[in-house]
């Protein structure tokens, strides 16, 4: 009898088993995601078409007509554009990442994922630093480069010289580490010190280390405005040399003197790609820069210790061609002749100073307007900035748009921010930190023509994802990973402006990374589904 009631026990457990996964099977859904009636617009630069989306275990499964699957959630994309996530390939993400892992200011532009380390500055070293960021969870993808000022200040301090052949070595050992550790490549700031102190060779050195891990070489040009052409030659010599992929950051033309020589520095790229030179730019799509009130000063008056810069800036033989170097900027580069195309973006010393332009400080002291003023102002308030250890920042509004509209018609120019990831409200920062990439599709594309829907979307997506050598993301294909912005075309638009940055663009209500909605009806969710994206050097052996 016993023997019986266990032999039915069993048939009824077999039956129940059955009946479960059976109706498992009818109702497990096919994907986590889908994402129907919307307009797939792939990164490819072609014409858009309709199609679904159906996104399993983080990445693209399937797409085309998926009426009658089933899905955890629909996402319904009728009347928008389905985009893959924009790459932002120009951002000083790193430390502020750890901070502020939602990346809000990224995130709400359609952004899914960002590489930091750029214009010669980087964490370090790139491994813990890494290994950090995973720790820390994050919403969004991030990659680094490692920085070349950061390397050479780690060796040499600032010194103004040629390292020596020991030097030399340490700094090819830590970028060889770096790369290993996972950087995707080197950066330069040689506009900035200790970068400003190092020659060409010095610099193809250590890009022949990066070109054998894979990496590419990224460069803030020494000169922007003043000497750009001699500037771009350079950075194109690095890449012969080396033997490495080329990507000029933000490129642009500073100083009204220089506008109109776009002409030229397209042409070098275009002759360099045609000799077998692999040359990128990047562009954000304002008409102002934004950087330290430094980049006025001359190299040689920041060797050393920020307090030795003191005692020099104060040198009574000194300071008459420290002001005539200063002035001279102002008149020929950044300043655009124009005390009023200077204005502070973040001066923590006197936070009332944010927002106004060096011609209205002068008014608020009752200071004399002129250029002699304005120059020694600059001196006291990065004087003082240093003495409180405080922060500073400047937006120089001294390029043109015909410039801006060349670099971003030429096909190998992708958009990118030159932000990062800010404190909601604090300073008067750079309204690219909120805005570039709908400020491209409103603008740019909808308002002025200069691109096309699909072609602007090329330039956010599969070109920066080319450079940074991924496989399987910056386009909508299947196997891809879901990175995705949905945009209603027709609304898209920055809402950040100079006097009021801290401003969410609108038109971008749904974003997903790795397959996971981070904003989902323009609100932030609060997940974090971000990766770290390593570079190929992190598959050499130590």
């Amino acid at each position: 009898m016993k023997l019986k009631t266990a032999f039915i026990v069993i048939l009824v457990l077999a039956a129940v088993l059955i009946i479960y996964f059976a109706f498992g099977a009818i109702f497990r859904p096919d994907f986590d995601i889908i994402i129907k009636n919307g307009t797939i617009v792939d990164g490819s630069g072609q014409k858009p078409y309709p199609a679904d989306i159906g996104i399993l275990k983080g990445k693209i499964k399937e797409i085309g007509a998926l009426a009658g699957k089933k899905a955890a959630k629909i996402i319904d994309a009728t009347g928008l554009m389905v985009c893959p996530g924009f790459i932002d390939i120009h951002t000083h993400a790193g430390r502020n990442l750890l901070k502020h892992p939602d990346a809000h200011n990224y995130i709400l532009q359609g952004v899914t994922t960002v590489l930091g380390g750029n214009c010669g500055g980087s964490c370090f070293p790139i491994g813990s630093f890494l290994e950090e960021v995973e720790k820390k969870k994050i919403a969004l993808n991030f990659c680094t480069l490692v920085g070349h000022n950061t390397i050479r200040k780690k060796v040499m301090g600032n010194a103004d010289r040629d390292p020596e052949t020991k030097e030399l070595e340490e700094m090819k050992k830590l970028t060889a580490q770096a790369m290993k550790d996972g950087a995707v490549g080197i950066s330069t700031g040689l506009k900035y010190i200790p970068g400003a102190f190092a020659k060409t060779a010095e610099v193809i050195e250590l890009a022949k280390v990066v070109q054998q891990y894979g990496g590419f070489y990224a460069t803030h040009m020494r000169e922007e405005g003043i000497d750009v052409l001699k500037s771009l030659q350079e950075a194109i010599a690095v890449g012969k040399a080396a033997k490495i992929p080329v990507q000029i950051s933000h490129h642009k033309i500073t100083g009204i003197d220089n506008w109109g020589s776009s002409v030229q520095t397209l042409a070098l790229v275009e002759e360099a790609r045609k000799a077998g030179i692999n040359v990128l730019l990047d562009q954000y799509p304002y008409p102002a820069t934004g950087t330290g009130l430094t980049v006025l000063f001359p190299p040689w008056s920041l060797e050393g210790e920020k307090k030795k810069w003191i005692e020099r800036w104060k040198n009574a033989e000194l300071r008459p061609r420290l002001i005539a170097e200063i002035k001279y900027n102002i008149e020929h580069d950044r300043g655009g002749n124009d005390l009023n195309r200077i204005m502070i973006s973040r001066y923590s010393p006197e936070p009332e100073l944010e927002g106004l332009t060096i011609e209205q400080i002068l008014e608020k002291k009752n200071l004399p307007v002129t250029l002699e003023q304005g120059v020694e102002l600059i001196i006291r308030l990065q004087t003082k900035e240093i003495e409180e250890d405080g922060q500073s920042g400047a937006i120089y509004f001294c390029l043109s748009d015909e410039d801006i509209e060349r670099i971003m018609k030429y096909p190998h120019t992708a958009h990118a921010s030159d932000g990062a990831i800010r404190t909601f409200g604090l300073g008067n920062p750079h309204p690219r930190n909120y805005g570039t990439f709908p400020r491209v599709l409103r603008l740019y594309v909808r308002e002025k023509g200069i691109l096309t829907f699909p072609e602007a979307i090329r330039k956010m997506t599969s070109l920066p994802a080319q450079r940074l050598g991924f496989k399987d993301r910056g386009s909508l294909k299947e196997g891809y990973y879901a990175d995705i912005a949905i945009v209603d075309a027709a609304k898209v638009a920055d809402v950040a402006t100079w006097q009021e940055p801290h401003r969410y663009p609108v038109g971008i209500p749904y974003v997903l990374v790795n397959g996971r909605l981070v904003v989902e009806n323009s609100k932030i969710t609060g997940i974090f589904p971000g990766l770290v994206l390593r570079g190929k050097g992190n598959a050499f052996d130590f």
